[in-house]
């Protein structure tokens, strides 16, 4: 039987997801969004920049998964005022990531990676915080799963995906060290 730690991850796109909670999983989805910045900086603690910056296999770094949830609060805000102002439709993501691949986030201080997380989540949260529950069941079509989901379903769809992408951290650390480790043995 497999470990829970060498068990692949599933790809985000791949992922499936069912959106039938009831808006009493609102409070706990708030906390999760909030708690991101959080468990980024406690994800990261004592961990060396180059560690932080290094890309294992052409797969993104630590600081390049953290970074990719900055470069997406635009995305969020938008579709949050998409789904305040009866759009029909949610603005689509850049599947290509190219903000992502474009922002240089390795060579970005981990502090100001997390600074920048923090404030665009405590703008995010707040926003949210004053929504009712009548605002929480306002529905939209999400463009690339093509079925309709509520703002709520859509909160925990941006939670699940900070939760995947904190876990693709956690083994780019894992990856990073190694590497690391690796290089430093080559030269004694």
């Amino acid at each position: 039987m497999q470990r829970a730690s060498m068990i692949l991850q599933t790809a985000w796109l791949d992922r499936r997801f069912d959106f039938n909670q009831p808006v009493g999983v609102f409070p706990p989805l708030l906390e999760r969004l909030r708690g991101t910045p959080v468990r980024a900086k406690d994800l990261v603690a004592g961990i060396s920049e180059t560690v932080l910056a290094t890309r294992v296999n052409g797969k993104w770094s630590v600081k390049e998964h953290l970074g990719h949830l900055i470069d997406l609060q635009p995305l969020d805000e938008r579709r949050l005022n998409e789904f305040l102002d009866g759009a029909g439709v949610l603005s689509a993501a850049d599947v290509q990531n190219r903000a992502t691949e474009n922002a240089n986030h390795r060579n970005v201080p981990i502090a100001e990676i997390i600074r920048r997380l923090g404030i665009g989540r405590e703008q995010l949260t707040r926003r949210l915080e004053a929504l009712t529950e009548i605002e929480l069941k306002r529905n939209a079509l999400h463009p690339r799963l093509q079925t309709p989901m509520r703002l709520l379903d859509w909160l925990y769809f941006l939670a699940e995906h900070d939760d995947h992408h904190l876990a693709k951290a956690r083994l780019a650390i894992l990856s990073g060290e190694r590497e690391q480790s690796t290089a430093g043995r080559g030269n004694q």
